[in-house]
């Protein structure tokens, strides 16, 4: 059976057969804090060093000087490259000098880097040559392919990952928290852990929680693999639009529109994947209700993370059912009685939290 066949014949699940319709089922949530203030600063930056300079210079430039076009494609091309020079750096920092917080599980050493940092590296490579070739063979439509170099080569490592993924191929090197001969799974999957982790700051916890929610729950790994789907597809849009773009408009018209195309993709494609999200979340609540099962929001096991938010009430602790291979810890991995489990609450630990900050429970 093809891993793809695994995981959506959901019948295989080892709590499919339970006979007493009011278990309940514990799974890791997937919920993670974040500062809404720092995220739209982070955006607003992005799009400052990315669009408004480069088009700034580009055009006002080509306006009021002399200034021929390759010179003014060269101007704009340093222009463009500069927010991956602090964002790729600051997370590798991150990354590597406080490894045993943000890093991989299983292993320590600091050039085991996560998923997401390959594959960002692996990209701003690709990104980087149309910026340094264009403007010195003065092939200036090969430089508005510069983002579709930016998008390109991660829809083909999320495709190579789906790839891996139905056919089982065993991984030959880590790939964030999975070993050496692990199967592969979904780059979304190892996209979530790792921002997760490291760019949201939820650490090595964040990572065991995750795994745990995917070992567990069919629906889960389904839709993880839905997911690379749709953006394997966005990102194909979004190659084929930049090149009709590029090959197909006058170069003053394409230069902006390209630029300010890539964020607005960005914004479409984070909204579909949204969606998408929330209703394979709903259809694995009804998965395992269907089952007679209650899928109870469990904030105390592994990866436990200081939320806030709204809790649902904890069934009694004589009917909580543990999802396989979960053990009842605290937040330092110390095992809770029965009783412990029915009566701990973040509560206490969410007093401090910032009116600015959002809380995502899945």
């Amino acid at each position: 059976m093809s891993p793809t066949d695994r995981d959506s014949g959901l019948s295989n699940s080892p709590m499919n057969h339970s006979n007493d319709s009011n278990d309940v089922l514990t799974l890791p949530d997937l919920h993670f804090s974040y500062n809404k203030i720092y995220v739209a600063a982070y955006i607003s930056f992005l799009i400052f060093c990315n669009v408004l300079i480069p088009c700034l210079l580009y055009y006002l430039l080509q306006t009021f000087t002399s200034i021929n076009t390759q010179s003014l494609i060269g101007i704009s091309s340093a222009a463009l490259g500069l927010s991956s020079c602090f964002d790729a750096p600051f997370r590798l920092i991150r990354l590597v000098r406080q490894r045993t917080t943000y890093g991989p599980l299983g292993t320590d050493v600091w050039w085991h880097l996560d998923f997401v940092m390959w594959t960002y590296t692996f990209a701003l490579l690709v990104f980087a040559f149309p910026l340094a070739i264009a403007p010195a063979i003065a092939f200036y439509n090969f430089f508005l392919m510069s983002t579709m170099m930016l998008v390109g080569p991660v829809a083909v490592v999320f495709l190579f990952s789906l790839i891996a993924f139905h056919y089982g191929w065993r991984l030959p090197v880590r790939c964030s928290s999975e070993p050496v001969g692990s199967l592969m799974k979904p780059a979304v999957f190892y996209c979530i852990e790792d921002v997760g982790a490291v760019d949201f700051k939820h650490g090595r916890k964040f990572r065991q929680r995750v795994h745990t929610r995917y070992e567990t729950s069919p629906p889960f790994r389904l839709l993880m693999t839905q997911l690379t789907i749709y953006w394997v597809i966005s990102g194909a849009v979004y190659c084929g639009l930049t090149a009709a773009v590029t090959w197909g408009a006058p170069l003053n018209f394409a230069f902006g529109w390209v630029l300010g195309q890539f964020f607005l993709w960005a914004l479409v494609s984070w909204v579909g994947c949204h969606f998408l999200a929330r209703r394979g979340l709903q259809r694995e609540r009804a998965y395992w209700e269907n089952r007679g099962l209650t899928l109870f929001k469990e904030k105390t096991g592994p990866g436990g993370i200081n939320e806030g938010g709204i809790e649902e009430n904890p069934p009694k602790p004589e009917r909580v059912r543990s999802a396989p291979g979960i053990p009842h810890t605290n937040g330092n991995g110390e095992t809770l009685s029965e009783k412990n489990r029915a009566s701990r609450s973040l509560d206490g630990l969410a007093g401090g939290k910032s009116k600015t900050e959002h809380t995502e429970v899945v």
